[in-house]
């Protein structure tokens, strides 16, 4: 499996085996393989090293600093020795590309005897600057999208008003889709990140004469179906972004508005809030079959949901019992109750604040924001305890503290807390679990309130409603660094959403100047926060 050096070198390489030391034609050493009859002494053919398998990739946290997103790739290694008996494998390449047709290029290398089978890709580099959407309330009929490393405006045309409370943004995995659900317009639109254009406007249909209202999106993993929940009328339907139909509407329980919904990592369940019927709705993505999953009994109020990474728990906040209760995926039942100051919130009659769980990247922590307790909790998912309680500090408006949203940056390093009532952000170092002293002063911020950090970790967008601003802070410096206008933040900001980063990686398995195939492309969507509130 090595090149030839002039005319002095010759190698019999036949099918790959079992390597045994063989003589070449002037005594050097070579690799040999011993389980081929059809070639032999006086034939050479062209050497294959074994393509890797078993491409996976997952969050690399934030190996360092803060504001950074890493990718470990993972895969599975060759175990076939050279006649030296070292592995014939020597090194892997890893490469990286912002397009899943290529080029590809080398992210780094590892090797080794064996050859390490995991690289972790500090800051990928290399994807189109993302748009950050937001939606107005108060009825406009626009949506806006801010460029994330300037600042400036390019505005995306919505046909149809927004509702007051949209929270209903979402984008596509592959960053080339902007879903939009507008409540007062009983439509959802279709909007082309690239262009700005509406490739299509789906209506949702008015039911017994009750007019729909569309009040949450999610989007499958793969990026080819969006759930659109109606919330006037209880339904949920699967929208194809392909060819953009609806399909068969689903029932659920009564919403509360804004509606929480979440998509499991894994595509196989849709799991929705039903704020008035005391459950949550867990629906099969391949039969439309729906299980109602009581929570708090006759006086339980989910307003909030959020799934672990490997999509075996969804985490529910029952406002009206001020727990947390921990759904068993694999069997749909509550499985443990955990206990936590009140999320009661006046400012919202009939639902709350859907964004106030957040689960690290890597699965191992939960944590909520108590908006009636002034606090936020960090639980431990293995055991479902509180570990820390961190009473947030009041602030110069209204004094004590109202957590009512969360954003974690992608790496898992950093929680970033809205406390509506004093228009402050606090922060929360993850590893350390300590709250950081600083807490940057925002705009009036709205009830809910839109909120989202960029895929590469770099800065935290807070849309302030009542300022018609968006606040821009550095993860690296906990400060404000930018404050777009209405111009870029339209009239009464409310959800923001932040079109991810998509890379794509393979690997190939090296031998001095030989290289295999590379494997088959794995694609890992920095940004996309499939397990949290959507």
């Amino acid at each position: 499996m090595i090149p030839l050096v002039g005319n002095r070198r010759r190698a019999w390489l036949l099918a790959a085996g079992v390597a045994v030391l063989a003589l070449g034609q002037f005594g050097g050493a070579f690799a040999m393989f011993t389980d081929s009859a059809t070639a032999g002494p006086g034939s050479f053919q062209t050497g294959t090293l074994p393509t890797p398998g078993g491409l996976a990739l997952s969050n690399g946290g934030c190996s360092g600093g803060a504001g950074q997103t890493n990718v470990t790739s993972t895969w599975t290694g060759s175990s076939t020795l050279d006649a030296s008996g070292d592995y014939l494998v020597g090194g892997y390449d890893v490469l990286r590309s912002a397009s899943s047709s290529g080029p590809y290029s080398s992210a780094g290398t590892v090797s080794g005897n064996p050859p390490a089978t995991q690289y972790t890709d500090t800051s990928p580099s290399g994807a189109t600057t993302p748009l950050v959407y937001v939606s107005a309330g108060s009825g406009a009929k626009s949506a806006q999208s801010i460029n994330s490393s300037t600042y400036g405006a390019a505005t995306v045309t919505l046909t149809g008003a927004v509702g007051d409370e949209p929270n209903a943004l979402q984008v596509t995995p592959d960053g080339t889709k902007l879903i939009v659900a507008e409540g007062a317009a009983h439509q959802v639109q279709i909007v082309s990140t690239a262009t700005g254009t509406v490739i299509s406007t789906v209506s949702i249909p008015t039911v017994g004469g009750t007019q729909s209202k569309p009040t949450a999106v999610a989007v499958s993993p793969r990026g080819t179906t969006a759930w659109i929940v109606d919330a006037a009328n209880a339904l949920v339907y699967p929208l194809s972004l392909a060819t953009s139909t609806l399909g068969t509407a689903i029932s659920v329980g009564t919403q509360g508005d804004p509606t929480a919904m979440v998509v499991t990592p894994n595509g196989a369940q849709v799991f929705v809030a039903d704020y008035g019927s005391h459950q949550v709705s867990a629906i099969s993505t391949s039969t439309d079959g729906v299980i109602n999953i009581g929570v708090g009994g006759s006086t339980g109020t989910p307003i909030a949901l959020a799934v672990t990474p490997n999509s075996s728990h969804v985490y529910v906040a029952d406002q009206g019992n001020s727990q947390i209760d921990d759904i068993t995926t694999s069997s749909d039942t509550v499985s443990t109750t955990i206990a936590v100051p009140s999320f009661a919130d006046g400012y919202v009659a009939g639902g709350g604040d859907p964004n106030i769980l957040a689960v690290t990247p890597d699965g191992g922590k939960l944590y909520v924001a108590s908006f009636g307790g002034g606090s936020v909790e960090d639980i431990t998912t293995s055991n479902d305890a509180v570990a820390t309680t961190f009473a947030l500090p009041p602030g110069g408006v209204l004094g004590p503290a109202a957590p009512n949203a969360l954003a974690l940056t992608p790496n898992g390093c950093q929680l970033f807390v809205n406390d509506y009532d004093n228009n402050k952000v606090d922060l929360i170092n993850v590893s350390t679990d300590t709250l950081a002293a600083a807490t940057p002063a925002v705009g009036q911020t709205g009830d809910p309130i839109g909120m989202a950090a960029t895929p590469n970790g770099a800065a935290v967008y807070v849309a302030n409603y009542y300022d018609s601003t968006v606040s821009v802070i550095s993860t690296s410096s906990n400060t404000v660094v930018g404050t777009p206008g209405t111009g870029s933040g339209g009239p009464s900001p409310y959800a923001i959403a932040i079109a991810p980063s998509a890379y794509y990686y393979e690997v190939a398995g090296t031998h001095g100047g030989w290289t295999s195939a590379p494997s088959s492309p794995a694609m890992y969507v920095l940004g996309w926060n499939v397990g949290g509130w959507q």
